[in-house]
């Protein structure tokens, strides 16, 4: 396929499972051009020198309304719909895996987006949760019918999208809104860019459809997992893929740490080994070893953030606490 590419969105919390991701992609899709979108300042050079890996960070990225608003949870993946390397491409968020060929799903010529079809649809109680709260949509977007396309949002950890197709200013509209009216959409990007692509193909501006090809590991048991997503018995074992089987393994709960009990992790263990061989010829349990490091560095900066941001809210709380109180005169100004 000419003039694309994959595209991975990370920081430094979960770069240990885009590397992983990366592997993925050599395993199962050769040589196609890849590129990170980098939150932060930490070292990506082995990722790039061994996988021929581009990257975009905050040094490096061309439109300057981007690098101040569009960094951080829920906006880092936004980037590459205005500075892919690439007209097409098909995004990532770290925590997946390829399984397969998933290129047959990159219906190009007929659609600007290809996106993953919902294994079940959803009540408006349901949208307002995941998506976007739809009274405040139908009082300040009257002109978009979400009843329309209620059973079609979607998991925005994958889709296949061509470059430009959102005007600039349309973003930063969505940005300022956004910001002005907290809680409307909901989960970082996920509500938003919903929006944004139905209410494209809605107007006629982009032309989208659907395929099953996202599999989100929380939706079914590690037993179904491990049935779809199987190894074989070799040593190491390799991944075994069944009638030309190709998804995109999305870990959008439980993340799939080394030998975690809490969901079904091989396929990104194998990844991740993957890696560290091409990094440090290390296999075996000193692999492991610096995987498990790699984990509880992870785990430390996750709960740091958390910490970081509690500590943020109990000083807010406190500065409104401590606010002189309004004079009468002010109250009645």
């Amino acid at each position: 396929m000419e003039d694309f590419g994959v595209i991975i969105a990370c920081c430094y919390q979960d770069y240990l499972f885009a590397k992983g991701c990366c592997a993925s992609i050599r395993h199962f899709l050769g040589d196609v051009p890849i590129c990170l979108i980098v939150d932060g300042t930490f070292d990506t050079k082995n990722l790039q020198e061994i996988y021929k890996v581009k990257v975009i960070n905050h040094s490096n990225i061309k439109n300057q309304f981007l690098r101040r608003r569009s960094f951080g949870w829920g906006l880092t993946k936004m980037i590459a719909f205005f500075e892919s390397p690439w007209s097409k491409f098909l995004f990532l968020d770290a925590d997946t895996n390829i399984w397969g060929n998933v290129l047959q799903f990159a219906d190009f010529l007929n659609f600007d987006v290809i996106i993953d079809k919902p294994c079940y649809g959803y009540t408006p109680e349901q949208v307002s949760e995941f998506f976007f709260d739809v009274s405040a949509v139908e009082k300040h977007f009257p002109d978009f019918p979400w009843q329309q396309y209620q059973n079609d949002y979607f998991c925005t950890g994958t889709f296949f999208a061509k470059k430009g197709i959102f005007p600039l200013r349309e973003y930063e509209d969505i940005l300022d809104f956004h910001q002005s009216h907290p809680g409307i959409f909901k989960y970082g990007e996920m509500g938003f860019l919903n929006f944004m692509l139905f209410r494209a193909a809605h107007e006629g501006r982009i032309k989208l459809t659907s395929e099953d090809f996202q599999v989100i590991a929380p939706d079914f048991s590690q037993g179904e997992l491990q049935k779809r997503f199987g190894f074989d018995r070799s040593s190491p074992p390799r991944p075994l893929v069944q009638n030309n089987d190709a998804a995109v393994i999305h870990w959008a709960g439980p993340k799939p740490r080394l030998g975690t009990k809490q969901t079904y992790s091989q396929p990104m263990d194998f990844a991740r080994r993957q890696f560290i061989f091409q990094e440090q010829g290390l296999t075996g349990a000193r692999a492991d070893m610096v995987l498990k490091v790699e984990d509880w560095l992870s785990l430390l900066e996750v709960y740091k953030n958390k910490f970081l941001k509690k500590l943020r809210q109990r000083g807010k709380s406190k500065a409104r606490l401590l606010a002189p109180a309004p004079t009468p005169k002010a109250l009645l100004e």
